[in-house]
């Protein structure tokens, strides 16, 4: 009676696994036929906020407010507000002396959400038509806006642009800017190429400022973007990708900053997760295939899970039961290639070495935050620099 037991909860778990896995080998080969959209030069210019929540980011606020003020745009026609949490009293000194606009948060606990929605508040009668949330060690090139312009001035409420590292100087930012690539490939050009919504990832974010307003008092945990993101779908509202569109994220550098971050992401995921499922009848009612996407996105394992999980039953069958191994092989390898074939070729040619001596750790970190997973959702997501 218990081998079958545990053949049957066998056969479930490689149902659950299979379909995680299929899901990341059908967007990692829609992604290799991804083609860009091209946005005509844009008569009307729209006029910008540009959003700043900042951290304890002293190190790195400067280069990234910088970047946003040496636009070719019209300076009349964008303004930056930057949200100074827990930042030295020099730094906001400093800052105001740039054409930006700051506001200071003291508080004890706070979260990117909270700063997004201070920073709202104080900027809902404006006559704006955009916003676009950037990181405080994001880095974007003089003509960003002018061709983040372009999208806009073609009646797109949401845009997500190609997040990109700045920095792959430690093999954990190299591993990390890898991550950020699969996920653009699986989740961004994949979805949209098989014309679903692109997903959000936290900066380099633009969207209707009205909506913005609307909307952005519903977030309160650190996965403010995924928030967002469930919002957008649940309204019907296509969010797009501009893969020519760059805006450079610094990478973090030590494995404790790492495992952080992914901890917080894993926490993230659960609450969008039990979120989108309470409202998945209304979605199928509706025939949101957006939201049904994302459901099911959200409730698929995390890549290096499942790479711990599906590498750890091929070789227990192996041993014990050979001919049940085989399908566990299978999946292994189609998952390998996949997430081989989302890694950009630029990347894959020069440092997969160096990604695969990462890899391990990063599974078993991933497998270890399962455990300690409390109360993350709620806290700060801030990248350690130097």
């Amino acid at each position: 009676m218990i081998p079958e037991v545990i053949h049957i909860m066998e056969y479930i778990l490689y149902i659950y696994l299979s379909v995680s896995v299929g899901y990341i080998v059908l967007f990692s080969a829609a992604s290799h036929f991804f083609k860009q959209k091209k946005y005509p030069d844009a008569p009307v210019l729209q006029r910008f906020i540009i959003l700043v929540p900042a951290y304890k980011e002293d190190a790195v606020i400067h280069a990234c407010v910088t970047s946003v003020l040496r636009q070719t745009y019209p300076a009349e026609l964008y303004d930056v507000i930057v949200i100074s949490v827990h930042m030295r009293p020099e730094t906001n000194a400093s800052l105001r002396k740039e054409r930006i606009g700051l506001i200071e948060l003291h508080e004890k606990e706070s979260s990117k959400a909270k700063a997004l929605r201070i920073a709202a508040e104080t900027i809902t009668n404006q006559t704006y038509d955009y916003v676009l949330i950037l990181d405080a060690d994001n880095l974007i090139s003089p003509c960003y806006l002018q061709e983040l312009n372009k999208a806009t001035s073609q009646g797109i409420k949401a845009i997500q642009t190609h997040r990109k590292a700045k920095n792959m100087n430690t093999d954990i930012a190299l591993l990390d800017a890898a991550i950020e690539e699969v996920n653009n490939s699986i989740f961004r050009k994949g979805h949209i190429r098989l014309g679903f919504s692109s997903a959000l990832t936290g900066s380099g974010m633009a969207f209707d400022f009205r909506w913005f307003v609307r909307n952005i008092i519903h977030t309160h945990s650190t996965g403010e973007d995924k928030e967002l993101e469930e919002l957008l779908l649940r309204q019907g509202i296509h969010i797009e990708y501009i893969d020519t569109l760059e805006t450079l994220d610094e990478k973090v550098r030590q494995p404790d900053a790492l495992r952080n971050q992914r901890r917080r992401w894993i926490a993230s995921q659960l609450f969008l997760a039990l979120k989108m499922g309470r409202n998945l009848p209304t979605a199928l009612a509706e025939g949101n295939g957006d939201y049904l996407l994302k459901t099911l996105q959200a409730f698929i394992a995390p890549r290096s899970i499942l790479l711990g999980l599906i590498g750890f039953f091929s070789c227990i069958l192996c041993i014990f039961s050979p001919v049940s191994s085989i399908k566990w092989w299978i999946l292994l390898i189609l998952l390998n290639g996949a997430l081989y074939l989302a890694i950009p070729p630029n990347m894959r040619y020069k440092y997969m070495s160096r990604i695969l001596r990462q890899t391990p750790y990063f599974v078993i970190i991933m497998l270890l935050n399962l455990f300690h997973l409390k109360g993350m959702a709620q806290k700060f997501n801030h990248t350690q620099h130097g």
